[in-house]
């Protein structure tokens, strides 16, 4: 894929490096599908105009095994919201 460029500029390298991360982590979550395809995101700092820019791409980095969830086969429900009761202890 080709590179993305953030459109804001930073003052200095470790503003430019804290947001490149951040815009990995995002753009990771975003773009990857729970039992889907995957990607990973790399990024890259450059000096420009004594500013500092910041550019991503997402690169592909396979799907992740097991099941779709579609055909229903599993018996994959959510936990009841139904309390448990409780069992009174005798004293001694």
């Amino acid at each position: 894929m080709e590179w993305v460029k953030l459109q804001t500029s930073f003052d200095s390298e470790g503003k430019a490096l804290k947001a490149a991360n951040t815009a990995a982590i995002i753009e990771a979550r975003l773009t990857s599908q729970p039992r889907g395809p995957q990607y990973q995101v790399e990024t890259k700092i450059k000096k420009v105009d004594e500013k500092w820019q910041v550019f991503w791409r997402k690169v592909f980095i396979g799907y992740e095994a097991g099941c779709g969830g579609g055909c229903k086969a599993c018996d994959d429900k959510s936990p009841q919201s139904d309390k448990g009761k409780v069992i009174p202890f005798k004293k001694l």
